[in-house]
């Protein structure tokens, strides 16, 4: 079981009502955010709670959605968390899983990153697995599926494939990628998950993956595309540190294991709103 719990001691929880939560995580998302939301299909506005988590923009990320929401440009509202400090990748991830096992209507979570690398048409991807044996459903960037969509430079493409083979070998777990951000988790899954014993890394992804081959769970992969077209690629130095990190990583989970046994109580302190109104709370969540 997870250490992480919520105290809430304010006048307006955090009420999440249906059984799907789509996560977005956004840190200087100002010129996708609102797009990226305009393209979720109608069918999860339905079935699923929005939330996003803004690591402290500087850009009027915020300020974009809540006229977005304002101008009632979607049929329904966006749940809103402001942390105090900048959580990074991971101390988002955890903080959005935390808040799904805090909320028991809550039985599946998909991430969908706030730049709009992974388009959310591929939501529909996960609709045959909501309710499911699979305890994770990740998505894994196919240039053979998607020969004319799949936009991952050639470069970038080669490494992520070589890293995930190396990772699977590594680990004893078979994986088709590692480094997938775009996601499925259920319920029954995260709650056996030590959600604080996870990296604060930004290979935080493939600890999951680590962790779910730990736990013998029910994994599926499902063929995805990634768009690239208005972002940089990764220099050299900078893919050097990241294999560097990845295989540091991965020894180290094969050696000492996935860490869950290990634990840190953390305090995070955020503001929370209902976009589009303004009325702001503050809640602590142990992480």
């Amino acid at each position: 079981m997870t250490t992480l719990f919520m105290i809430n001691d304010t006048k307006q929880p955090i009420t999440l009502n249906r059984k799907l939560l789509i996560y977005i995580p956004a840190f200087n998302c100002a010129d996708y955010i609102v797009g990226l939301v305009d393209e979720i299909p109608e069918l999860f506005w339905r079935i699923a709670d929005i939330l996003v988590i803004d690591n402290c923009s500087t850009d009027g990320t915020v300020e974009r959605l809540q006229r977005a929401r304002a101008e009632k440009r979607w049929p329904a509202s966006i749940h809103l968390i402001q942390p105090e400090n900048n959580l990074g990748y991971s101390g988002s991830q955890k903080l959005a899983y935390q808040i799904a096992l805090d909320s028991p209507n809550i039985q599946n979570v998909i991430m969908l990153h706030g730049d709009g690398q992974y388009p959310p048409e591929l939501l529909n991807q996960f609709l045959p697995y909501i309710e499911s044996e699979y305890g994770v459903v990740y998505g894994f960037r196919d240039k053979t599926s998607y020969p004319e969509k799949e936009e991952t430079p050639r470069p970038t493409y080669r490494i992520i494939k070589l890293l995930s083979s190396f990772e699977s070998f590594v680990t004893g777990h078979k994986r088709k990628e590692w480094h997938s951000g775009f996601a499925m988790y259920s319920r029954e899954f995260l709650s056996k998950v030590k959600l604080s014993a996870l990296t604060n890394t930004y290979h935080i992804d493939g600890h999951i993956q680590f962790v779910s081959g730990e736990l013998n769970e029910k994994v599926r992969a499902i063929p995805i595309w990634k768009r690239y077209k208005n972002f940089r690629e990764l220099n050299g130095l900078v893919r050097i540190t990241y294999i560097f990190h990845v295989l540091r990583l991965m020894v180290k989970f094969r050696v000492f294991g996935s860490g869950q046994s290990v634990a840190e109580d953390h305090f995070i302190t955020y503001k929370y709103s209902t976009l589009p109104e303004l009325a702001i709370s503050t809640d602590h969540v142990r992480s």
